[in-house]
C-alpha cells in the first residue's frame, strides 16, 4: 500500500468512527471509548448467524454460563446477578451495537425483547460463552501442571510416574482450567512461616474442650476440625461431584463452641455463613434441591437434635444430584458441589450418616456457660476481614508446606465414602503434625436428647443432701428420687423399662463436673458391680 492509499485508509476509518458515535448518540447509546472501536451485529439476518456473531463478541466479556442461566459476576463481592433478555437488551450496548435497515443504510438500536431472547436461547450463542462452576471471594489453592487430575484407585493420583501436577493459588479472575471465577474481596499473606501459622491456630483452638479419646489423647477430634478447615480452602482442588464427608460438630452441653468451630471452618473462605436449623423432611429435599441448583459450595445446619433422613443420606453419597425445579413438574441433573456442615448437643445420627460423616466431638466437664476468657472467641470476629486474612494466610501455609514437600501421601488417610477427599485432604493434615488422627476410629458414642437439664436437675438434687465423703447410687434409687422430683417423665417419657431407660441416660454425663445449691463441685460417675451399676457422687478436693 503506498502513502495516498494509507492515508485514504486512514481517513476512512476516521469517518467510520465517527460516524458511528454520531449513529450511537442518536439512538440514546453511549458511545465507546475512541481507543476501540465497538463491534456491530446485523438484526436483520437469520438469529443463528446473529446469535454465532453476539457469542463470538462476548466470549471475552464477564457473562458467563452458571448452570442453565446466563450471569454477570460482581467486582467487590462475587455476587451473581441473572441475565435476563430485558436485561441483555441493554447490558449488551457496552459491547456491541445492533443495528437494523434504514434507507440505504443500518441504524444503531436497542432489540427488541423477543429477539434478545432467541439470540439467548441459541446453542449458537450458548457454546461461544464461558462457562463458570465456582466462584470464590478469595484466592484457593488448585493443582497445576500438564497432567490431568484423574481419580487413581492404585494411589494418590499426584504421584502417579509422569505427573507433574503441584498446587498454585488460582489468580483473580477467570480460570480457564478450573472454570473459576475468583473475586480477592479480602488478601492476606503468601509467605507466612509454617511456624507462626501453626502458632496462631495452636492458640486459638487450644480454648476448646476436645474430647479425649485414646488413652487420654484429642488428636481426633482435633484433627477434624484441621480436616474440615483445609477442606474448605482446597475445595478448587476437587472437581464437581467428589463426594465430601459430612462434618459434624458435637457438644455435651450448650456452651461448648461446636457452632463457633462450624462458622470458623466456613468463615475464612465464604464470611459469614448462612446457618439454618433442621427442617422437616420435605423442607429439607427443598433445602438440597436448592443447593444442588445454585451449586453451593455448603450447608450448615446449626443447633441440630438428631438427623435421620434418607433424602440426606443420598445428598451426602451421591456425586450427582437430581433437583426438582421449583414450581415444576420436572427434574435436572446436578453434580453434587455442597458439602454438609451440622452441629448440635449429643445429637443422634442415623447409623448410614455417621459412616458418611467426621466428627468432632467436645466434652466439657464442668458448666460450659460458666466459662470465662481473658479474650472471648466470637463469631463477628471470625468473619471480620482481618481476621479471615490470618486462617487464610496459615491454612495456605500448611498447604504450601505439604506442596513445597513434594505433597507426600498418607496411606492411613481413607473413609468410606470420601475417599479422594480424605486422600488429599489427608495427606496434608498429616504432614502438617503425624499426630493429628482425624480418619482414627472414634471411640465417643453419639447421642442425646431433651431430658438433659431434667437429669442434672436430679444429679444435683442427689449431692445437696450429701456429706463431703460422697455417695453411691443405684437405678432405682435415681428413679425414686426422680419421682419425687417430678422429674421421671421429662428424664425417661414413658418408656417401659424405666430403669433401663435411665441407666441409658445418666450413662452419658460420666465423667461430667457439677455444683450442687451449697457450690460444691462433685464429679458424676458410674461403676460397674457383679449386682448391676452405681453411679458415685464424689465431691471435688474432698479427702477419703
Amino acid at each position: 500500500m503506498n502513502d495516498q492509499n494509507e492515508s485514504n485508509a486512514q481517513d476512512l476509518a476516521g469517518q467510520i468512527r465517527e460516524n458511528a458515535a454520531l449513529v450511537a448518540r442518536s439512538a440514546n447509546i453511549e458511545p465507546p471509548e475512541q481507543s476501540r472501536e465497538i463491534p456491530t451485529v446485523r438484526v436483520d439476518q437469520p438469529v443463528s448467524h446473529a446469535a454465532r456473531e453476539f457469542g463470538m463478541i462476548l466470549a471475552p466479556s464477564p457473562l458467563f454460563r452458571f448452570g442453565e442461566s446466563f450471569v454477570t459476576i460482581g467486582k467487590e463481592r462475587g455476587e451473581l446477578e441473572l441475565m435476563t433478555s430485558d436485561r441483555f437488551r441493554s447490558w449488551v450496548e457496552s459491547h456491541l451495537y445492533a443495528v437494523r435497515p434504514k434507507g440505504d443504510g443500518y441504524l444503531a438500536a436497542t432489540m427488541t425483547r423477543d429477539f434478545a431472547g432467541m439470540v439467548m436461547a441459541s446453542d449458537r450463542f450458548r457454546e461461544q460463552i464461558r462457562e463458570v462452576k465456582a466462584i470464590n471471594t478469595v484466592r484457593l489453592p488448585a493443582w497445576r501442571g500438564s497432567s490431568e487430575v484423574k481419580v487413581s484407585r492404585g494411589g494418590p493420583f499426584w504421584l502417579k510416574e509422569g505427573n507433574d501436577l503441584h498446587v498454585e493459588l488460582l489468580p483473580p479472575g477467570y480460570d480457564e482450567r478450573t472454570k473459576t471465577f475468583t473475586v480477592e474481596a479480602v488478601k492476606y499473606r503468601h509467605d507466612l512461616p509454617l511456624a507462626e501459622a501453626v502458632k496462631f491456630l495452636s492458640e486459638t483452638l487450644a480454648r476448646f474442650p476436645w474430647a479425649s479419646e485414646e488413652e487420654n489423647t484429642n488428636s481426633r477430634s482435633i484433627g477434624v476440625h484441621f480436616a474440615a478447615m483445609i477442606g474448605v480452602f482446597c475445595s478448587s482442588m476437587f472437581k464437581e461431584g467428589t463426594i465430601r464427608p459430612m462434618i459434624v460438630y458435637n457438644g455435651n452441653q450448650p456452651g461448648s463452641g461446636k457452632s463457633l468451630l462450624m462458622r470458623m471452618a466456613l468463615a475464612p473462605v465464604h464470611g459469614e455463613p448462612a446457618e439454618s436449623t433442621k427442617p422437616n423432611n420435605e423442607e429439607l429435599r427443598k433445602i438440597l434441591d436448592i443447593a444442588a441448583l445454585n451449586r453451593k459450595p455448603y450447608l450448615a445446619l446449626d443447633d441440630v437434635a438428631s438427623l435421620h433422613s434418607n433424602e440426606l443420606n443420598r445428598f451426602t453419597n451421591s456425586p450427582v444430584h437430581e433437583p426438582r425445579i421449583l414450581g415444576q413438574s420436572r427434574t435436572e441433573t446436578r453434580f453434587n458441589v455442597t458439602q454438609v456442615f451440622t452441629s448440635g448437643n449429643q445429637l443422634t445420627l442415623a447409623e448410614d450418616l455417621v459412616r458418611r460423616s467426621l466428627v468432632v466431638d467436645l466434652f466439657e466437664p464442668g458448666k460450659a456457660t460458666e466459662r470465662t476468657f481473658e479474650k472471648e472467641l466470637t463469631p463477628d470476629w471470625l468473619c471480620l476481614p482481618e481476621t479471615r486474612a490470618q486462617f487464610l494466610a496459615a491454612l495456605w501455609a500448611i498447604v504450601r508446606e505439604w506442596n513445597e514437600n513434594g505433597r507426600p501421601a498418607f496411606k492411613e488417610a481413607r473413609h468410606t465414602s470420601a475417599s479422594q477427599w480424605a486422600q488429599v485432604v489427608g495427606a496434608i493434615v498429616h504432614n502438617l503434625n503425624p499426630k493429628l488422627k482425624p480418619f482414627a476410629k472414634r471411640t465417643f458414642s453419639l447421642g442425646g436428647d431433651e431430658s438433659g437439664a431434667a437429669l442434672e436437675a436430679l444429679i444435683c438434687a442427689l449431692a445437696s443432701n450429701l456429706p463431703t465423703s460422697g455417695a453411691e447410687f443405684t437405678s432405682a434409687e435415681l428413679i425414686d428420687k426422680a419421682e419425687e422430683l417430678n422429674l421421671l417423665e421429662a428424664i425417661a417419657g414413658h418408656a417401659k423399662d424405666m430403669r433401663k431407660a435411665i441407666g441409658h441416660k445418666v450413662k452419658r454425663l460420666r465423667g461430667r463436673v457439677f455444683t450442687d445449691a451449697s457450690g460444691r463441685r462433685f464429679e458424676f460417675g458410674k461403676r460397674d458391680k457383679s449386682f448391676g451399676a452405681v453411679y458415685p457422687i464424689r465431691f471435688l478436693g474432698a479427702t477419703d
